[in-house]
């Protein structure tokens, strides 16, 4: 009797134990943020910025990681496949959403990612050579629609933000140029500025300095309304092409699963370091807006790009490389 009531007091004892760990406050160790890219990109760039200002106000570390390969799959099914604890996060970008349309297979579920918190958006440019005889976007559509076939879109490959921005005007416009695509957008850049290529394009942090050095030409944004830092750069919808927006977007994802709780707790950490004037201002130089919300309004975010990017995809018959 006297060893019975041992054991079960020993294994009280241990429950509690489990119990009080189990009940810390989140976070009580280091939280990992999985990049899916190599370092040194824009998805890295923003998350270690955000990463920074989630270290001021978070008790614990945050370990940035890159996981780079397959379009981004890579990382996404090692977060996907993480315990949903809150400690295995993921900077996802545009790819999160247009991969499940491009491959045939995936190594995921994307079922098995939760939004978190979106962090920001930035609008693509349209560039143009110097030597493209148009001096807006509204000019160079009708001299594609005039011209078909005659002028060539350059883009870092297929499937990328910027072949997809192509698909998008031509199914609002249908306009015909050929696409070239390219492994990688510095290439095109290249080339662009070169007039082996007319058009492009590009998010408006790559496009800055060659708009600034007189390289190339902006035609057209392609956000909803014009840009801090392009002020005399007129929207695609203010020119007459209808219902075109795309930005380039970040935001915070993780396992499905994740306790309401700590969810909450990542999403409110999330909107406080985007309020801080250090973040703001580095999102900011990065020709971004910050995109404070709810884990619900960045579902519904998702939604409409899903929405957009299926559409397009599936009518240009579009696949991975």
């Amino acid at each position: 009797m006297l060893n019975s009531m041992r054991a079960l007091a020993i294994a009280l004892t241990m429950a509690g134990t489990a119990v009080s760990a189990w009940a810390q406050p989140y976070p009580n160790r280091p939280i990992k943020l999985v990049v899916p890219y190599a370092t040194g990109g824009g998805v890295d760039i923003v998350a270690r910025s955000v990463a920074e200002g989630l270290r001021k106000l978070l008790p614990q570390p945050i370990v940035v990681e890159n996981r780079p390969g397959a379009g981004g799959n890579v990382a996404f099914a090692f977060v996907a496949k993480s315990d949903p604890d809150g400690y295995t996060i993921l900077m996802g970008a545009n790819a999160i959403v247009v991969n499940r349309f491009l491959y045939t297979t995936l190594p995921y579920d994307p079922r098995e990612l939760t939004p978190l918190a979106l962090v920001g958006t930035v609008p693509m440019v349209l560039l143009a050579t110097q030597s493209f005889p148009a001096t807006n976007a509204r000019e160079a559509v009708a001299l594609m629609k005039a011209k078909p076939g005659a002028f060539n879109f350059g883009s870092g490959g297929r499937g990328t933000a910027e072949h997809l921005a192509y698909e998008l005007l031509k199914s609002r416009t249908g306009v015909d140029a050929v696409h070239v695509p390219y492994k990688g957008g510095a290439a095109v850049l290249t080339d662009l500025i070169a007039g082996q290529v007319q058009l492009m394009f590009t998010n408006q942090l790559a496009a800055m300095p060659y708009l600034k050095s007189g390289q190339l030409k902006g035609l057209g944004l392609t956000g909803a309304e014009r840009s801090p830092q392009l002020p005399q750069l007129p929207t695609m919808i203010e020119q007459d092409v209808p219902d075109f927006v795309m930005t380039v977007w970040w935001g915070v994802l993780g396992p499905t699963g994740i306790p309401r709780p700590v969810m909450a707790q990542i999403n409110q950490a999330v909107n406080a370091a985007l309020a801080t004037p250090e973040l703001k201002a580095r999102l900011e130089s990065l020709g971004a807006q910050p995109r404070p919300g709810t884990p619900e309004s960045f579902a519904d975010f998702l939604a409409k790009e899903s929405a957009i990017w299926s559409a397009v995809i599936q009518a240009a018959k579009i696949t991975a490389e």
